[in-house]
């Protein structure tokens, strides 16, 4: 059976893979682009590109780029813990750049952190579906991954609230009674 929350995982990455990062090239080169134009990077000079050509470049470039706060994600997660009713704004790419980050190693702080935000998001999210919340500014509050969750949580729910009212209605299945 296909996950359908890797697949929008799979979107964010690719979102993620197509952002501008800014990248300082070790050489002077030419990179022949998909399109047949060419881009000459200089070496030493600050340049953009595509995070997936910076990707391939690795050797030759070095991305500048912030690093992850590890406190931010710990007051992230305080604050949305603190506020029981509403979703806070985050990236909409959290879970790809967290996949991002943590493929770089062993960083158990910054795991612990993000690890603690993304369940109390998921906790949020789970609440919302339970209690049928139509709030839109919670709605847009989610990342994509977070939206289907919500959407198959209520689609499921809605299914089992429809098979009580059928019980409780004396249905059996075909719809008649008896």
């Amino acid at each position: 059976m296909e996950n359908r929350y890797m697949g929008a995982l799979a979107l964010s990455w690719a979102k993620l893979l197509s952002e501008e990062v800014e990248v300082v090239p070790s050489i002077t080169s030419k990179v022949q682009l998909e399109d047949g134009n060419s881009l000459l990077l200089e070496e030493g000079k600050p340049s953009r590109i595509p995070r997936w050509m910076a990707n391939k470049m690795s050797r030759g470039v070095q991305v500048r780029e912030k690093e992850p706060d590890v406190k931010e994600f710990s007051t992230a997660a305080w604050v949305e813990q603190n506020d029981q009713k509403n979703l806070k704004k985050v990236d909409p790419l959290i879970y790809a750049r967290a996949s991002l980050w943590l493929s770089s190693g062993e960083r158990k702080e910054l795991r612990a952190s993000l690890s603690e935000l993304l369940s109390v998001r998921r906790r949020k999210v789970i609440e919302a579906a339970l209690s049928n919340r139509q709030d839109q500014a919670f709605y847009a509050a989610m990342t994509l991954e977070e939206r289907m969750l919500y959407e198959d949580l209520r689609r499921s729910l809605d299914q089992w609230q429809e098979m009580l009212s059928s019980v409780l209605s004396g249905l059996v299945p075909g719809g008649e009674v008896l």
